[in-house]
């Protein structure tokens, strides 16, 4: 059985202005959240039970852990900004092969924070909305 390994993961981060925030760089965490339904309730006084209808899905996130290079706070601040989505793509390797492309999506970036500690390095979370046609 192939496994998708988290090792050697890498992504890469360009916004809506063709500006490259980071190429290739090794992530320190990845998350993606497909999203949810909610319930809408249609239940009337003639229901012998709650009757449901399922609702719109919720847009898709994700969100990744990066380690600071200074030089990105500028750009990830313009792209914040931007009214447009740019691109977030996500190499994973399975078993011992080289990363293949596990997901490129457009998405907007929603938020990012820099946290760091005594004796340790800036880490970096980013959590972009995927643009939804």
């Amino acid at each position: 059985m192939a496994f998708t390994r988290f090792n050697g993961a890498t992504a890469s981060i360009t916004s809506a202005a063709a500006v490259s925030i980071a190429s290739g760089v090794g992530i320190t965490s990845f998350s993606y959240d497909a999203g949810s339904r909610s319930e809408i309730d249609i239940t009337t006084s003639l229901s012998v039970r709650r009757s449901v209808a399922a609702g719109f899905v919720s847009p898709r996130r994700v969100t990744l852990g990066l380690l600071l290079n200074a030089a990105t706070i500028t750009e990830l601040d313009a792209m914040i900004a931007e009214c447009n989505a740019g691109t977030v793509a996500v190499n994973f390797g399975v078993d011992c092969a080289a990363p293949t492309q596990l997901l490129s999506l457009t998405a907007y970036l929603m938020s990012y924070s820099i946290s760091g500690q005594l004796d340790g390095v800036l880490d970096m979370n980013l959590e972009f909305m995927v643009a939804e046609a």
